[in-house]
Protein backbone atom coordinates (compact mmCIF):
# COMPACT_ATOMS: atom_id res chain seq x y z
CA UNK A 1 0.00 0.00 0.00
CA UNK A 2 1.26 3.51 -0.78
CA UNK A 3 1.56 5.94 2.19
CA UNK A 4 2.39 9.09 0.36
CA UNK A 5 1.76 11.16 3.78
CA UNK A 6 4.01 14.07 5.08
CA UNK A 7 4.10 16.72 8.01
CA UNK A 8 2.41 19.50 7.57
CA UNK A 9 0.34 18.73 4.89
CA UNK A 10 1.62 21.10 1.85
CA UNK A 11 0.02 21.70 -1.41
CA UNK A 12 3.24 21.54 -3.57
CA UNK A 13 4.42 20.52 -6.94
CA UNK A 14 6.08 17.94 -5.84
CA UNK A 15 7.51 15.86 -9.18
CA UNK A 16 10.39 13.60 -8.70
CA UNK A 17 12.33 12.18 -11.62
CA UNK A 18 10.81 8.85 -12.17
CA UNK A 19 12.14 6.02 -14.59
CA UNK A 20 10.10 2.83 -13.83
CA UNK A 21 7.28 1.56 -15.68
CA UNK A 22 4.61 4.32 -15.74
CA UNK A 23 1.53 1.54 -15.97
CA UNK A 24 0.54 -1.88 -14.80
CA UNK A 25 1.19 -3.76 -17.45
CA UNK A 26 -0.91 -6.88 -16.35
CA UNK A 27 -4.32 -4.74 -15.73
CA UNK A 28 -6.88 -6.34 -13.41
CA UNK A 29 -10.20 -7.14 -15.30
CA UNK A 30 -12.23 -6.31 -12.65
CA UNK A 31 -10.82 -2.68 -13.21
CA UNK A 32 -11.60 -2.47 -16.00
CA UNK A 33 -14.97 -3.70 -15.86
CA UNK A 34 -15.55 -0.65 -13.18
CA UNK A 35 -13.60 1.85 -14.98
CA UNK A 36 -16.86 0.45 -18.16
CA UNK A 37 -19.26 0.46 -15.83
CA UNK A 38 -18.24 4.57 -14.42
CA UNK A 39 -17.63 5.71 -18.05
CA UNK A 40 -21.16 4.17 -19.15
CA UNK A 41 -22.66 6.32 -16.12
CA UNK A 42 -21.14 9.17 -17.28
CA UNK A 43 -20.13 9.19 -20.49
CA UNK A 44 -19.80 12.60 -21.40
CA UNK A 45 -18.80 14.17 -18.01
CA UNK A 46 -15.53 12.14 -17.72
CA UNK A 47 -14.46 11.76 -21.93
CA UNK A 48 -13.92 14.94 -23.38
CA UNK A 49 -11.82 15.58 -26.52
CA UNK A 50 -10.43 18.61 -28.42
CA UNK A 51 -10.79 18.46 -32.22
CA UNK A 52 -7.27 19.38 -32.35
CA UNK A 53 -6.20 16.29 -30.18
CA UNK A 54 -6.25 13.48 -33.18
CA UNK A 55 -2.44 13.80 -34.00
CA UNK A 56 -2.30 13.78 -30.04
CA UNK A 57 -3.89 10.70 -29.00
CA UNK A 58 -2.45 8.91 -32.59
CA UNK A 59 0.78 9.65 -30.87
CA UNK A 60 0.04 8.32 -27.53
CA UNK A 61 -1.37 5.09 -28.78
CA UNK A 62 1.54 4.58 -31.00
CA UNK A 63 4.01 5.06 -27.78
CA UNK A 64 1.51 3.02 -25.94
CA UNK A 65 1.73 0.22 -28.91
CA UNK A 66 -2.39 0.40 -29.21
CA UNK A 67 -2.60 2.03 -32.99
CA UNK A 68 -5.87 2.70 -34.54
CA UNK A 69 -7.76 2.92 -31.76
CA UNK A 70 -9.46 6.16 -29.94
CA UNK A 71 -9.26 7.56 -26.52
CA UNK A 72 -12.00 5.46 -24.73
CA UNK A 73 -10.52 2.40 -26.31
CA UNK A 74 -7.43 3.24 -24.89
CA UNK A 75 -8.22 4.00 -21.53
CA UNK A 76 -10.60 1.32 -21.41
CA UNK A 77 -7.28 -1.30 -21.59
CA UNK A 78 -5.12 0.63 -18.62
CA UNK A 79 -6.09 1.00 -14.95
CA UNK A 80 -4.92 3.96 -15.07
CA UNK A 81 -6.97 7.25 -16.15
CA UNK A 82 -5.86 9.09 -18.96
CA UNK A 83 -5.05 12.61 -20.10
CA UNK A 84 -3.06 14.19 -22.76
CA UNK A 85 -1.64 17.94 -22.76
CA UNK A 86 0.04 19.86 -25.31
CA UNK A 87 2.34 22.76 -24.51
CA UNK A 88 -0.02 22.81 -21.25
CA UNK A 89 -3.30 22.69 -22.34
CA UNK A 90 -5.84 19.74 -21.36
CA UNK A 91 -6.56 18.29 -25.29
CA UNK A 92 -8.06 15.10 -23.81
CA UNK A 93 -9.20 13.34 -21.01
CA UNK A 94 -10.90 10.48 -19.66
CA UNK A 95 -10.80 9.83 -16.28
CA UNK A 96 -13.56 7.20 -14.75
CA UNK A 97 -12.12 7.92 -11.26
CA UNK A 98 -12.21 11.67 -10.47
CA UNK A 99 -11.57 13.18 -7.28
CA UNK A 100 -14.54 15.30 -6.64
CA UNK A 101 -14.35 17.10 -9.84
CA UNK A 102 -16.36 16.86 -13.52
CA UNK A 103 -13.13 15.99 -15.64
CA UNK A 104 -15.06 17.39 -19.12
CA UNK A 105 -15.15 20.72 -17.30
CA UNK A 106 -10.99 20.68 -17.68
CA UNK A 107 -10.73 20.62 -21.17
CA UNK A 108 -9.08 23.52 -23.30
CA UNK A 109 -7.69 24.91 -19.72
CA UNK A 110 -4.28 25.04 -18.77
CA UNK A 111 -2.36 23.69 -15.75
CA UNK A 112 -2.69 27.10 -13.58
CA UNK A 113 -6.81 27.17 -14.64
CA UNK A 114 -7.15 23.24 -14.02
CA UNK A 115 -5.70 23.61 -10.38
CA UNK A 116 -7.41 27.75 -9.77
CA UNK A 117 -10.19 25.38 -7.67
CA UNK A 118 -7.52 24.14 -5.01
CA UNK A 119 -7.32 25.22 -1.84
CA UNK A 120 -3.97 26.24 -0.75
CA UNK A 121 -2.68 25.59 -3.93
CA UNK A 122 -0.57 28.93 -4.47
CA UNK A 123 2.63 27.41 -4.47
CA UNK A 124 1.71 24.73 -7.19
CA UNK A 125 -0.07 27.03 -9.73
CA UNK A 126 2.64 29.73 -9.14
CA UNK A 127 5.05 27.07 -10.41
CA UNK A 128 2.56 26.15 -13.48
CA UNK A 129 4.87 27.30 -16.06
CA UNK A 130 7.62 25.45 -14.65
CA UNK A 131 6.35 22.09 -14.66
CA UNK A 132 4.75 22.38 -17.43
CA UNK A 133 8.15 22.67 -19.41
CA UNK A 134 9.27 19.62 -17.16
CA UNK A 135 6.95 17.28 -18.10
CA UNK A 136 6.40 18.36 -21.59
CA UNK A 137 9.83 18.04 -22.51
CA UNK A 138 10.33 14.68 -24.49
CA UNK A 139 11.75 11.41 -22.47
CA UNK A 140 11.13 13.56 -19.24
CA UNK A 141 8.97 11.08 -16.58
CA UNK A 142 7.84 11.95 -13.39
CA UNK A 143 6.03 10.77 -10.55
CA UNK A 144 3.76 12.66 -7.75
CA UNK A 145 0.83 11.34 -5.06
CA UNK A 146 -2.26 12.57 -3.72
CA UNK A 147 -4.31 11.14 -1.07
CA UNK A 148 -7.38 12.19 1.18
CA UNK A 149 -9.81 10.15 3.49
CA UNK A 150 -13.39 9.35 2.00
CA UNK A 151 -15.98 7.91 3.43
CA UNK A 152 -17.24 7.17 -0.30
CA UNK A 153 -16.30 3.49 -1.41
CA UNK A 154 -15.73 3.72 -5.06
CA UNK A 155 -13.02 4.40 -6.89
CA UNK A 156 -14.87 7.35 -8.15
CA UNK A 157 -15.19 10.37 -6.03
CA UNK A 158 -17.72 11.84 -8.83
CA UNK A 159 -19.19 15.12 -7.46
CA UNK A 160 -22.78 13.73 -8.37
CA UNK A 161 -22.28 10.92 -5.53
CA UNK A 162 -23.75 10.78 -2.37
CA UNK A 163 -20.82 11.24 0.45
CA UNK A 164 -22.33 9.00 3.11
CA UNK A 165 -22.36 10.26 6.81
CA UNK A 166 -19.40 8.29 8.37
CA UNK A 167 -19.97 6.51 11.79
CA UNK A 168 -16.52 4.92 12.78
CA UNK A 169 -13.20 4.43 11.51
CA UNK A 170 -14.74 1.43 9.72
CA UNK A 171 -16.76 3.26 7.43
CA UNK A 172 -13.95 5.35 6.08
CA UNK A 173 -11.33 4.92 3.07
CA UNK A 174 -7.92 5.72 2.58
CA UNK A 175 -7.72 6.92 -1.26
CA UNK A 176 -4.08 7.62 -3.56
CA UNK A 177 -3.33 8.62 -6.31
CA UNK A 178 0.08 7.81 -8.37
CA UNK A 179 -0.12 10.26 -10.62
CA UNK A 180 2.24 9.74 -13.64
CA UNK A 181 3.49 11.95 -16.40
CA UNK A 182 5.39 11.19 -19.56
CA UNK A 183 6.99 13.77 -22.04
CA UNK A 184 6.24 13.17 -25.70
CA UNK A 185 7.30 14.98 -28.74
CA UNK A 186 6.09 18.56 -29.69
CA UNK A 187 5.38 19.54 -26.23
CA UNK A 188 2.80 16.95 -25.03
CA UNK A 189 2.33 15.12 -22.20
CA UNK A 190 0.58 11.93 -21.50
CA UNK A 191 -0.92 11.75 -17.77
CA UNK A 192 -1.58 8.31 -15.93
CA UNK A 193 -3.39 8.19 -12.81
CA UNK A 194 -4.02 4.96 -10.68
CA UNK A 195 -6.34 5.55 -8.08
CA UNK A 196 -6.45 2.94 -4.91
CA UNK A 197 -8.69 2.59 -2.01
CA UNK A 198 -7.97 0.70 1.14
CA UNK A 199 -10.05 0.41 4.12
CA UNK A 200 -8.64 2.92 6.67
CA UNK A 201 -9.15 0.83 10.06
CA UNK A 202 -6.28 -1.56 7.96
CA UNK A 203 -3.68 1.68 8.08
CA UNK A 204 -5.38 2.36 12.25
CA UNK A 205 -3.48 -0.64 13.37
CA UNK A 206 0.19 0.62 12.36
CA UNK A 207 1.04 3.13 15.09
CA UNK A 208 2.93 5.33 13.27
CA UNK A 209 1.36 6.03 10.31
CA UNK A 210 -2.21 6.33 12.61
CA UNK A 211 -0.58 9.36 14.34
CA UNK A 212 1.72 10.50 11.10
CA UNK A 213 -2.26 10.70 9.27
CA UNK A 214 -3.55 12.48 12.18
CA UNK A 215 -0.91 15.07 12.47
CA UNK A 216 -1.12 15.93 8.54
CA UNK A 217 -4.85 16.17 8.75
CA UNK A 218 -4.44 18.65 11.78
CA UNK A 219 -2.35 20.33 9.95
CA UNK A 220 -4.05 21.67 7.23
CA UNK A 221 -6.15 24.77 6.98
CA UNK A 222 -9.69 25.13 7.32
CA UNK A 223 -9.91 26.03 3.06
CA UNK A 224 -7.85 22.49 2.72
CA UNK A 225 -10.43 20.51 5.23
CA UNK A 226 -13.23 22.08 3.11
CA UNK A 227 -11.75 21.29 -0.25
CA UNK A 228 -11.31 17.84 0.70
CA UNK A 229 -14.58 17.48 2.79
CA UNK A 230 -12.39 16.25 5.50
CA UNK A 231 -14.46 18.49 8.05
CA UNK A 232 -16.59 15.69 9.78
CA UNK A 233 -14.10 13.36 9.19
CA UNK A 234 -11.81 15.11 11.43
CA UNK A 235 -13.48 15.43 14.22
CA UNK A 236 -14.31 11.36 13.88
CA UNK A 237 -10.49 10.24 13.62
CA UNK A 238 -9.96 12.83 17.20
CA UNK A 239 -12.95 10.47 18.65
Amino acid sequence: MIFPVKVPYLITPDISKYQGEPFNKRPDPTYLMQKKFELDRFGNQVLSVLPSAMESIKIVCQYLGKEGIDLQELALQFEEDIAILRGGVLEAICFCFPSGFIPAEKIGMNFFDMHLPVADGQRLRSASDKVTALISKEGNMFRRYVWTVTALEGLSQHPSLVRPEPKSIADLYFRTETQTTIGLPDERCLFFVKVEMHPLDRIWEEKEKREMLLASIHSMTEATLTYKNLHQIKRLLNG
